[in-house]
């Protein structure tokens, strides 16, 4: 599963309803090079739009979604989040500032990407599991998740031309992320446990 982020505003969000809006993803490239397409959401929408979740971090249900509408901008949606211990806290966090970014969770099936001549990503479908409330963006544990997987799949022999294609992409965002400075939280945290393994894997790669 692939992972999107956007920000949003706290002005956005309704203490009293429990609701909250705005945009799960939009049409402009991303961090990632990345770009989804307008029409992309409408085939997972009629299809399984009732089954979309709203989750807290990418991990716990905390509400549903009222309205995901495609609109000239993006994704646009609407959401409730539940009468929980959990969505207490997250909506008093919305409400303060504190999380204002969106994350969708979603697959691309297999020939609905390719690449253009300034090698971005062009989405032409998604298929869309959970939209989230998360504290940061696309960032390095997103990264490294994304190569153990890849990795994995390439040592079983699991793998096509364009899978690699992608660790390869992957691979270079995470040699660069690497070779930059850390930050003094970084320096902090205990290094992940498969980092020797995703070393090698920079390594066979010639990066």
């Amino acid at each position: 599963m692939e992972f999107k982020s956007l920000q949003f505003k706290a002005d956005d969000v309704n203490m009293g309803s429990r609701t909250f809006a705005g945009y799960a993803s939009t049409w402009d490239a991303d961090l990632g090079n990345d770009i989804i397409t307008k029409g992309a959401f409408n085939k997972t929408l009629k299809e399984r739009g009732d089954r979309v979740k709203i989750l807290w971090q990418h991990n716990d249900p905390i509400g549903k979604p009222s309205s995901m509408t495609p609109d000239e901008k993006g994704l646009f949606v609407e959401g409730k989040i539940s009468k929980t211990r959990l969505g207490d806290e997250a909506i008093e966090l919305m409400n303060d500032g504190v999380i204002d970014q969106m994350s969708i969770g979603f697959s691309v099936p297999q020939g609905k990407s390719e690449r253009d001549t300034k090698g971005m990503r062009i989405i032409n479908e998604v298929k869309l599991y959970e939209f989230s409330l998360v504290t940061f963006p696309m960032n390095e544990k997103a990264i490294i998740t994304g190569v153990k997987s890849m990795y994995d799949a390439i040592k079983m022999g699991n793998y096509d031309k364009e899978e690699l294609k992608e660790l390869t992409q992957v691979l270079s965002e995470l040699n660069a992320l690497l070779k930059s400075e850390p930050s003094t939280l970084t320096q902090k945290l205990a290094q992940p446990q498969d980092y020797d393994a995703l070393h090698k894997a920079l390594k066979s790669f010639g990066l």
